[in-house]
């Protein structure tokens, strides 16, 4: 006598029920989709919208860049002229023009150094804030070192120390780090923060090597200010 396989059945009686599950699924949708025909044309011409703007806008975006790159070519070019001050106007241009490009920073970066050179740090802090208040990147990093400069030729000391501390405290590149500790340095010691322009040097001392030409310098200068105070 053959023995019986119940376990078969189930499993037979279950991919039964899956096939026609599909099957009922695959109809009701087709009947949605025939009772809502509008809604699904309207759906399709929105999706196909949607596409194309973003293809468009993906192509804007790297015509705008293209045109950005060359109009900062066109400046880099008269500023190696000498034409120091169509640079300006060209960079202010720039900014208006392409201002949400990837080559912003690096315009701010050159209008706030022209500025800061002919002694205009009031135009200079006005382009510079942007991008060197809260620095992160490079471009921000060096931003913010022409921003404390700004900020020392408009004799607004706080600002400039703070604005240097906040660069050796995000920066990861010894150099840029040991320059914005010197400046806070130079800061503090001209206010007659003897001791807080000490501090500044010794944290600069000890990320030297012991080896190092530039440590005779240091020293010499944390001499010269614990001189300067005790006379």
């Amino acid at each position: 006598m053959s023995k019986r396989n119940p376990g078969g059945r189930r499993t037979s009686q279950n991919t039964h029920d899956a096939d026609d599950s599909f099957v009922v699924g695959v109809l009701e949708a087709s009947n949605w989709a025939k009772a809502n025909q509008q809604l699904v044309t309207v759906g399709g011409v929105l999706l196909a919208i949607v596409v194309a703007g973003g293809f468009y806008y993906l192509n804007y975006r790297s015509q705008m860049s293209d045109r950005a790159a060359e109009s900062l070519e066109m400046i880099y070019q008269s500023i190696s002229l000498s034409d120091t001050e169509g640079a300006k106007i060209d960079l202010a241009t720039f900014l208006d023009q392409f201002g949400n490009t990837a080559y912003e920073g690096e315009a701010r970066l050159v209008l706030g150094e022209l500025y800061l050179e002919s002694g205009d740090p009031q135009q200079a802090l006005a382009v510079l804030e942007p991008i060197g208040q809260r620095p992160g990147s490079p471009v921000e990093l060096q931003g913010a070192a022409l921003l404390a400069q700004a900020y020392e030729q408009e004799g607004r000391w706080e600002e400039a120390e703070d604005t240097y501390l906040s660069i050796a405290n995000r920066s990861d590149l010894d150099f840029q780090i040991r320059d914005a500790l010197v400046a806070a340095a130079r800061i503090r010691n001209a206010q007659g923060d003897a001791e807080g322009a000490i501090e500044l040097y010794e944290e600069v001392l000890e990320e030297l090597d012991q080896n190092s030409p530039e440590r005779g310098e240091f020293e010499m200068r944390i001499q010269e200010i614990r001189s300067g105070s005790n006379t």
